[in-house]
């Protein structure tokens, strides 16, 4: 896990004297690693840092490491990567309010001893004249064998850019976010990978660019603040992702598969991947096959990363097992997995449509069937309404979301693994991709000309935010990007329109659904040092699956058909024959009454008092969340409605 942040200046040549102390200061409010960790280049126009996690660095220890000069070429050839120097300090990472840990304790499992482990900071390649490219790498490389060879990550982008250029980022395949800074042609590019599974931000500065992983890093740069983007309210209510967009004005994201570029002439964006309309070449037999082969090589590329314990995430359901029974074939030893439960949950357990069963059984047979080193991290209400669990989502998620009733619980699982393992598959993706949610069921959802998820959130949040959802015309808001979001997906030549319709639903979800579900991993792995690697997101798998017709997806009367058919042989009865099941909630009263009364006790002047209704009956508890956790994030940044 590792994240960047830098300032370059289109302008002058040489960084200010100050540039160096405001990247310290933007590298010190990201959440990878500890301030220790920081790697930095300083160069000229830009200062760039990387911080990786204890992990990468060596050990788990904490380093304070600075960057020395690149060495210039000798006869023309290329120049060598930065020497790094530091020295270990002590810097121990202590979590309070851990929760109570059921079962096997974990037993950590040499991981396949295949690749090596990206961990450096930025990488220079020179010539006699100085410095070329400087490549800032942030995250994980699965095909280093397809680029130049060298010691890192970022020291074979910074080579494979010299040649391929903007065209680099095509060639990786991985888990990334990367920054190239080219001095000579004062060219600075941003880019991020196929599903954008890492984050990286950038904003205008008087004379350049500043970029990193987080806005919060953004707003450590002295011209930079903390302001209330105009559809902010619209984001968050509207339930979708848009694609490039934050809820800070004046913020950008890099998008997924995008690269940008800044120039002393102006910024050029490039979408280097989009996942083309095709016919199905296979039948459901041969489409399982596929489906297995494109999962276990993804799988093996993923976890293939010397020197780090490998563990996986594990629900019961079908597509947590799939991975973990393929990684446990790739590991010496009981494969370590972690399952989330809470007190009283399946004694308790109330049907729901997106919840028909508790996972609990399922995930006792499936750690049966493995073997695997397992740990259920079971959670009570008096874990889940701490209030340093609540301040602790608003500094690491970075602005409220609609479906936020999975977050406490999602914050302490992995706070649980931490120290447990530096690598953790999960499942996302899957859902998007075969069908698995039941709004692809359902013809009211289905067919509805909207995005199929939000008539759910429009009826969670419809009460206690009906006035705001009616003032700020978030229909209208929606409707635009559901259009904008149509437009991207080409048609096949006489395609059947229920299949055409399907096909669509699977791209928004992918691609406006997803990219929450994305960011969320991400950030709670960089805040407890896992790097959190997520198979169904291989580009060539996402490709495959999103042209898969419906009629093979529910081949056999289920969802998600083809990848039920794929991982038969690796699964129990129980776990294959088991129908989706939504990540759980608890059902306990206290929970929502904790809610509840902590709105109430909201002062008259809170920010978030203008959007709320004043009357209400009942209110859900994805509203109570939200309410929460929308007043805190505008008190944290200083925010005021318009």
């Amino acid at each position: 896990m590792s994240e960047l942040a830098g300032w370059v200046d289109l302008v002058g040549t040489q960084p200010s004297p100050a540039a160096r102390n405001t990247v310290l200061a933007m590298a010190r409010a990201l959440r990878a690693g500890t301030p220790e960790d920081i790697r930095l280049w300083e160069g000229p126009g830009a200062v760039i840092a990387v911080r990786p996690s204890p992990a990468a660095t060596g050990a788990g220890t904490a380093r304070t490491v600075t960057l020395a000069a690149a060495r210039p070429a000798e006869n023309g050839g290329p120049g060598t990567a930065p020497a790094l120097a530091g020295a270990p300090a002590d810097s121990p990472r202590a979590r309070a309010d851990t929760p109570a840990l059921k079962g096997n304790r974990f037993s950590a499992a040499p991981a396949h001893k295949r690749g090596r482990a990206d961990a450096s900071g930025p990488a220079v390649e020179a010539d006699s004249l100085g410095p070329v490219a400087v490549a800032a790498f942030a995250g994980l490389c699965d095909n280093r064998a397809g680029l130049p060879p060298a010691s890192s990550a970022g020291e074979a982008v910074a080579r494979a850019w010299l040649t391929s250029g903007p065209a680099t980022p095509a060639r990786l395949r991985g888990s990334y976010a990367l920054a190239v800074w080219q001095p000579r042609t004062r060219e600075l590019t941003l880019a991020r990978d196929h599903l954008g599974t890492r984050p990286l931000y950038w904003a205008r500065t008087p004379t350049g660019v500043a970029f990193a992983s987080r806005p919060d890093a953004l707003f450590a740069h002295p011209a930079l603040r903390a302001r209330l983007d105009g559809d902010a309210l619209r984001l968050v209510l509207s339930g979708i992702s848009v694609p490039g967009r934050t809820v800070f004005a004046d913020v950008y994201e890099v998008p997924a598969a995008h690269t940008v570029t800044f120039t002393p002439a102006g910024r050029t964006a490039r979408r280097y991947w989009h996942p083309e309309a095709a016919g199905h070449p296979h039948d459901a037999d041969a489409t399982a096959v596929h489906v297995r082969e494109l999962l276990a090589d993804a799988v093996a590329e993923q976890s293939g990363h010397a020197g780090v314990r490998v563990g996986s995430l594990l629900s019961g359901g079908l597509d947590s097992s799939a991975l973990a029974a393929l990684l446990a074939a790739r590991v010496d030893g009981p494969l370590p997995t972690f399952a989330v439960d809470y007190q009283g949950y399946e004694e308790n357990f109330r049907p729901h449509i997106v919840r028909p069963r508790p996972d609990s059984p399922f995930v006792r047979d499936m750690a049966a069937h493995l073997g695997s080193a397992h740990t259920d991290v079971v959670l009570t209400t008096r874990d889940l309404t701490r209030p340093a669990v609540w301040t602790r989502l608003v500094e690491e998620l970075d602005q409220p979301r609609l479906f936020a009733d999975t977050e406490p619980s999602m914050s302490l699982l992995y706070g649980a693994v931490a120290g447990r393992a530096d690598l953790l598959l999960g499942g996302e993706g899957a859902d998007e991709l075969f069908g698995g949610f039941p709004w692809f069921h359902h013809p009211r959802w289905a067919q509805a000309p909207d995005f199929p998820w939000t008539p759910t959130t429009d009826e969670l949040v419809g009460t206690l935010f009906g006035p705001a959802l009616k003032e700020l015309d978030v229909r209208a808001f929606r409707a635009d990007h559901y259009r904008t979001a149509l437009a991207e997906l080409p048609g096949l030549p006489g395609e059947d329109p229920q299949e055409r319709r399907m096909r669509e639903l699977a791209y928004l979800f992918t691609t406006r659904f997803l990219p929450e579900q994305l960011d969320r991993a991400h950030r709670f792995g960089a805040a407890t040092g896992i790097d959190v690697r997520l198979p169904f997101c291989d580009p060539r798998l996402v490709e495959y699956a999103l042209n898969i017709p419906w009629s093979v997806k529910t081949a056999d009367g289920h969802e998600k058909s083809p990848l039920r058919a794929a991982v038969a042989d690796l699964l129990p009865r129980s776990v294959l024959e088991r129908r989706k099941s939504g990540y759980p909630m608890t059902h306990d009263d206290g929970y929502d009454d904790t809610l509840r009364s902590r709105l109430t006790a909201l002062p008259p002047d809170a920010p978030v008092r203008p959007l709320l209704a004043t009357e209400a009956p009942r209110f859900s508890r994805t509203e109570l969340e939200l309410a929460l956790k929308l007043n805190a994030w505008l008190e944290r940044y200083g925010l005021t409605l318009p």
